[in-house]
């Protein structure tokens, strides 16, 4: 069983995500990807409340094979490490290989991850690049996380389009419309529940 994690704070979650989950899916032929909402991530502050992120990401992979979501994280008391994450789907299931997809630019952080070198044994990563990203020095950089750490990581072949959840929280302050930018059931409900105005 190899399993995609999709972590993130999804507020909300928007095309990018879901087109770097399905790149994810073919090529690194995983059997499934799960998406699961931050509960009390370390560095942001959310707009909207966990549940709500955590309906808006179900809206947004209902129907979708092979994606599933979790509410692992935002069920879990004070502050959620990707390393309590991925030790829980372990003990659930020591049989699966686990790949957690990031951006380019979190990738950069992985050092300061805690502790890195503990979330290195526990999965590989799958890599989304960055717009404008030098491709050569990631790819140095791989290699030095892997020197440094031993992680395993593979750079996907596309990053999905360049969608920002804050700028959909500022088009939607500005009463702009995000159909373009959201699955149109999370544009609906950001609406029905005056989500980020």
């Amino acid at each position: 069983m190899r399993l995609g994690i999709m972590g993130g704070t999804f507020d909300p979650i928007h095309t990018g995500h879901l087109a770097i989950a399905r790149t994810a899916f073919v090529e690194a032929r995983l059997d499934e990807v799960l998406f699961l909402p931050d509960g009390d991530p370390p560095h942001k502050e959310p707009g909207a409340k966990g549940a709500q992120r955590l309906n808006m990401v179900r809206l947004a992979v209902e129907g979708q094979r092979g994606f599933t979501v979790s509410d692992m994280e935002l069920v879990r008391h004070g502050t959620t490490y990707t390393v309590d994450t991925l030790t829980q789907l372990m003990q659930e299931e020591p049989d699966r290989e686990l790949f957690y997809i990031i951006g380019a630019d979190t990738l950069r952080l992985f050092p300061t991850w805690k502790p890195a070198w503990k979330v290195a044994s526990l999965c590989s990563m799958l890599v989304a690049p960055r717009p404008g990203i030098d491709l050569d020095e990631l790819r140095w950089f791989q290699r030095k996380l892997f020197a440094d750490f031993g992680l395993v990581s593979q750079l996907l072949s596309q990053g999905g389009p360049d969608i920002s959840s804050t700028r959909i929280r500022e088009l939607v302050r500005a009463g702009e419309p995000i159909d373009a930018l959201v699955p149109a059931a999370v544009a609906r409900y950001i609406k029905e529940n005056a989500l980020y105005t």
